[in-house]
Formats: structure tokens, sequence, C-alpha cells
């Protein structure tokens, strides 16, 4: 419901209650993100994690996550390089290759050239999990995102619609608002920024759940996130943020 003042209060309650858990940690850090668009509580929680410590990859994507959002990519390339995981835990859909956020480290840096090369070793995991799984909504849309990035835009926007198909906000108010987030990101890359602009905007104001991944709409999401460069100069997208700023 975006009340981030509450919401903090609760996260900073969930940690005292459960000091140990890496989940009450994190998301106490993204919420206070979300809220303020301040990455240094999150980054500071994350410095008190012991080198080593991390299951299912889930402390590396969050700190690749930090330095993405931060635009320092060099910190993000290190922290990738010198995770021993190959799958990292970053997204709904399931473990993501870690050589998908090598590729998207390289394109928010204008290498396409390296980017392209690793999103093709990524591409027959993501294509397998939808093959495996193919009413998983959550799969459809991480390979739609996949192939946005790669430029494919007919197959990226096919398997974004799909996903919503499969999880209308009608059926699954959760989830279902997520998909669209996704939806609304490869809209954006592809460049129909008059089919992302007003899915944005309603997304704004709909209630539903956040996440610590790329597809949550908040307006510190949209701010300072480069998976929405695409569309970062366009005028309606400058004012969606400028009026829904809290």
């Amino acid at each position: 419901m975006r009340r981030w003042r509450e919401a903090a209060r609760w996260a900073e309650q969930m940690r005292a209650l459960a000091p140990t858990s890496l989940v009450a940690k994190i998301q106490n850090g993204y919420i206070n993100f979300q809220w303020k668009g301040d990455t240094r509580l999150l980054k500071s929680i994350l410095d008190e994690i012991r080198a080593g410590f991390d299951p299912d990859g889930s402390v590396t994507a969050a700190r690749w996550d930090v330095a993405m959002l931060q635009r320092d990519y060099s910190s993000a390339k290190r922290i990738l390089e010198t995770s021993s995981a190959n799958e990292i835990s970053y997204s709904i859909a399931g473990l993501t290759p870690k050589i998908f956020l090598e590729g998207c480290t390289c394109i928010a840096q204008g290498d396409n050239a390296s980017a392209q090369k690793a999103f093709e070793q990524a591409r027959p995991a993501f294509e397998a999990a939808v093959k495996e799984a193919p009413e998983s909504a959550e799969r459809h849309a991480s390979l739609g995102w996949l192939y946005a990035l790669m430029g494919r835009k007919n197959d990226a926007i096919a398997e974004g619609q799909r996903a919503v198909e499969l999880k209308p906000e009608s059926k699954d108010a959760i989830d279902g608002s997520l998909m669209n987030g996704y939806l609304a990101l490869i809209y954006a890359r592809a460049g129909e920024n008059d089919l992302a602009i007003p899915l944005i905007e309603r997304l704004l104001k709909t209630a539903g759940p956040i996440d610590s991944a790329n597809y949550s709409i908040t307006v510190s999401d949209l701010k300072y996130r480069w998976e929405w460069d695409p569309i970062r100069d366009d005028p309606r997208f400058k004012q969606l943020i400028a009026e829904t700023s809290p």
C-alpha cells in the first residue's frame, strides 16, 4: 500500500524478532531504499554479513543489486567474480544463472557486445525453465526480459504478455502485479514507451507487492535502476516520477 513509514517500522520489528534471518535483514534495507531512495542502510546491513555466508546466492544478489543501484559497475562485476555460486537467488522465477547478471552489468555500462555474449550463454537455461513448466507465468516473464535485453522485441513482448495472461491481477492480486511489472520493463526496453508509461502509472497506484528486484514498481526503483534508462528522457516518465514522489 506504499505506507512506507509503517512498513519500515514493522520491518524493524521483524528484524528484532529474527536477528539471524537474512530475509529480515535484507528486506529491512530494501524497504528503506524504496521509501527514501537511499541504499546506505541496505549496504551497511550487507557489510555486517560475514564473507562466504551466502545461501542460494541471495547475499551476492543483494550486494550486486546495491552496486548496480549506485551505478558502481566495477564493484558489481567484482561481486559476481568473487562469488562461488553459479546460480543466484534474485527473482521470483527461481535461481538465475550468474552469467545473466554479468550480462546485465555489461549492458548497463554500454558494453553491448559483451552483454550479448553473456545473454546467449544464459538463454538455454531460461528457455529450458519455460519448457519444463510452460504454465509458469514467472518463467515466461523472466524469459521475456532476457529476450528484451537481447533485442528480440517481438519474442520479448509475446513472453511478457503470456505471463500476464497466465497470472492476471484479477486472479492473483499479489504476483499478478509483478507480472505486469515485468511487462512494463519489457515494453520500456523494447522502445514501446506508449505502452510502458501508462502501465507504470497504473502500477504506481495499485496496491500490491514490492520485491528486491527490478520488476518492483516504486518511485525509487524507477528513479535509480539502470533498467529504466531507455525511457528516462521521456517527458512523460519524468513527470510521472515527479508527480508520484513521496
